[in-house]
């Protein structure tokens, strides 16, 4: 399994790449990994071409997937699949750098409901809605995906439609934990951290 770091690049509600924000002294994308990393996994850095230089300055060209144009996608997907394309094998621990509030207990608890191999993916729902990046994905349903596009193509490229099309183990968060799965998009949210 490998961990990956979504780390999405500039966002405009923000004005800054997420990424690079600090909280705790750290840099959220580096608060993922250390989070992902108590489950004894490797992780990488899911970035777009825009932001290689810098992030390599942070974690070494080697821990970097930049994203792979010709895959013709956007958004949080285009990361998922660049990971895939170069780590085909290896099931994918998908971690967005911009939920800071995550526990490693939660991390943990996915970890574990792989016991059942029949699964594509792996995630949480909250009230209802899936949380599609805090996510494992499997090899074989990444391999279903990316059959997809070179076959009939998708019709959408959000992460919720791909898991339409995946057997998928949900654990059903408790309210108590609904706030370790807010993502942060303004400075304002911030507020009270």
């Amino acid at each position: 399994m490998l961990g990956v770091i979504l780390c999405g690049g500039h966002s405009l509600r923000m004005g800054a790449d997420k990424g690079l924000m600090n909280h705790e002294d750290k840099i959220w994308a580096q608060l993922a990994a250390d989070k992902l990393s108590s489950l004894d996994i490797s992780c990488v850095f899911s970035v777009n071409s825009a932001q290689q230089q810098i992030y390599n300055t942070y974690f070494g060209q080697e821990k970097l997937v930049v994203d792979q144009p010709d895959l013709r996608i956007n958004g949080p997907l285009l990361g998922v699949l660049s990971a895939h394309l170069l780590h085909q094998e290896e099931d994918l621990f998908l971690l967005a750098c911009d939920l800071i509030l995550m526990e490693s207990r939660l991390l943990k608890l996915l970890f574990h409901s792989m016991a059942d191999d029949s699964f594509d993916a792996f995630i949480f729902s909250k009230d209802g809605q899936q949380e599609p990046l805090c996510g494992i994905y499997k090899s074989q349903g990444l391999k279903k995906i990316m059959n997809m596009i070179r076959t009939t193509g998708l019709e959408k490229h959000s992460m919720k439609y791909i898991l339409s099309k995946l057997h998928v183990y949900e654990t059903v968060l408790d309210e108590k934990d609904y706030r370790y799965f807010t993502n942060f998009n303004s400075h304002s949210e911030l507020n009270g951290l």
